[in-house]
């Protein structure tokens, strides 16, 4: 026996003057969602007749006009969900379904039985054409099974117009493993199936290309499709479609370069589900063009929901950062990204007057909210976490606008306990550990009373301030003055001998909610005789207080 290299690349696709990389796409494909089928065969536990119906009415909602329901001659349950569908009147009038049968006569009896009745729908046919399916699984040469490709077209177009349905029934032919096929060969026999289908344009015609199993780059794939449509005679009453597979983690990009190549439709199932590593992802797809501003025509827009219905009938959890639809895709962790997003975020007005649109911010390519998600997510705290991370939590859903000077101190803080707990941080606990570092730090200092005097005994243009001061078991009372405030009680503090020398440096307070309810929050940085910046927070009703009390709170944080 020969010895041969275990793996070899695909024959590339002799193609000259290829067009597709120079084009883009304006406008959406037709989508056709085959989850019904080729997703359900893959569940662990395919969906019974209930789940199948409420899967219909879900994919018709977001907006699908083409959907395979199954395979009525492989089984009685995908029989009696599709008479259901039909004799219920569950079909939409813009909904086209579709209905799979291999090229025997027996299996395509029966489904022209399955259909009786229904207003619009496609058979979709399939034979295998690669020379590994038609050798070594069913043993024909390529006439034989151009032949057997024909017959079967004929039957279904034969049954079809007798039962009255010609004009109704449109029809599907799949030259399964397309990609791994020789393009000649499919060309002639896609050729004469729609000879024999005698196509009325391309609403009743479709040729789709399936990629069956990836074995090529999709590059090539593309080349393949193009070399395809120049080849093949019936393009003006035929609709080319596709249909990929993720062997190789190139379904999409194959999917959308075939639409460059020429493509006009594109199968594939919600969140990829599908045999192996499954079918292209209808959602990633979609979502990508409107990312690059193509509306997809697909409402997204409770992507959450559609997550969680699609885990509970497949039992199969979606990966948390699969593209759009896992729970951490619009979340950052990393400090530098979380910076960039919190002032891409702040900075939304400018950068759309700067690149003409109305979304683009650092790491974000598309607005959560496109997909029923919010911004209250976005930052999400682990050790790996920055200041800006920390700062958009405080800030986005707890109104805290710390100082930019302060801002590493906070981080610090919270970055110490993420540490400790080896985990992520929820909002709730970034949030008491700014209170308990910066609002309420235990230390020397205890604020027992205080009392402003406006103006103050020295002077009209002067504030005074008495402070009863708790430190070391003693209790002190210091007087200061100053031109307001914070001035005299730093000139009250200093005369305290438990306090440490210090100088204000920063001061900055807003304003807490709204209305009666609301509330100041002061921040004050002190320095020190060594020259480093200590900040402290304050919380009251009175901006005053609030202030005096951020002071203590800095002084409570000096080393000892």
């Amino acid at each position: 026996m020969a010895e041969y290299p275990k793996y070899r690349s695909a024959d590339p696709v002799e193609i000259e003057n290829r067009q597709w990389p120079s084009r883009r796409i304006t406008a959406p494909p037709v989508w056709a969602s085959v989850d019904l089928r080729d997703g359900n065969q893959a569940f662990i536990r395919p969906m019974d007749v209930a789940a199948k119906l409420r899967y219909f009415q879900m994919l018709a909602q977001i907006g699908f006009r083409e959907i395979e329901v199954g395979y009525p001659a492989a089984s009685k349950e995908e029989f009696a969900f599709l008479r259901q569908l039909i004799e219920e009147g569950q079909i939409p009038e813009n909904v086209r379904i579709s209905v799979l049968t291999a090229a025997r006569p027996d299996l395509i009896e029966r489904t022209i039985e399955a259909i009786r009745g229904v207003d619009r729908a496609t058979i979709h046919c399939y034979a295998a054409t690669s020379e590994l399916h038609r050798r070594f699984v069913f043993n024909k040469s390529e006439q034989e099974l151009t032949e057997m490709a024909v017959e079967s077209t004929r039957q279904i177009r034969d049954a079809v117009e007798s039962a009255g349905l010609r004009g109704r029934i449109a029809y599907e032919f799949s030259p399964e493993e397309f990609s791994d096929s020789r393009l000649g060969f499919v060309v002639d026999l896609a050729a004469a199936v729609e000879e024999a289908w005698a196509s009325r344009g391309k609403e009743d015609f479709i040729l789709n290309l399936p990629e069956t199993v990836e074995r090529r780059p999709p590059y090539e794939y593309a080349d393949m499709v193009e070399a395809f449509v120049r080849r093949y005679p019936a393009m003006e009453r035929t609709m080319l479609s596709v249909h990929t597979h993720n062997d190789q983690g190139g379904a999409v990009a194959a999917a959308e370069m075939a639409v460059l190549a020429g493509a006009e439709r594109v199968e594939g199932t919600l969140l990829g589900h599908g045999e192996r590593t499954g079918n292209m992802d209808l959602v990633t797809f979609a979502l990508n063009l409107k990312s690059r501003g193509v509306e997809p025509g697909l409402d997204f827009r409770r992507l959450s929901e559609i997550v969680e219905f699609i885990e509970e009938v497949s039992g199969i959890s979606v990966h948390p950062r699969a593209p759009y639809a896992g729970e951490l895709v619009f979340t950052a962790f990393s400090g530098t990204h979380q910076d960039a997003i919190r002032k891409g975020l702040a900075q939304q007005e400018a950068i759309a007057e700067t690149f003409h649109q109305g979304w683009k911010v650092p790491y974000l390519h598309l607005d959560p909210r496109d997909v029923g998600r919010s911004h209250d997510g976005l930052i999400r705290i682990n050790s790996q976490s920055g200041k800006g991370g920390v700062a958009y939590v405080l800030e986005n859903v707890y109104g805290i606008e710390v100082p930019k000077a302060m801002q590493p101190q906070v981080a610090a803080a919270v970055q110490q306990e993420a540490e400790r707990s080896g985990g992520e941080l929820a909002a709730p606990d970034i949030h008491r550990i700014f209170l308990e570092k910066f609002v309420e730090p235990s230390g020397r200092i205890e604020l027992k009373n205080f009392r402003i005097q406006r103006p103050a005994p020295t002077g009209i243009d002067q504030t005074g301030v008495e402070l009863a001061l708790k430190a070391g078991g003693s209790v002190y009372a210091v007087i200061g003055t100053g031109g307001g405030p914070i001035e005299a009680a730093a000139a009250a503090l200093r005369r305290c001998p438990a306090v440490p020398p210090f100088r204000v440096e920063a001061y900055s307070e807003h304003a807490l909610g709204r209305g009666s309810d609301a509330r100041a929050i002061a921040f004050i940085g002190l320095k020190t005789d060594d020259g480093k910046v200590i900040y402290g927070a304050g919380i009251h009703e009175n901006v005053n207080i609030a202030a005096i009390t951020a002071m203590v709170n800095a002084l409570n944080r000096f080393p000892e």
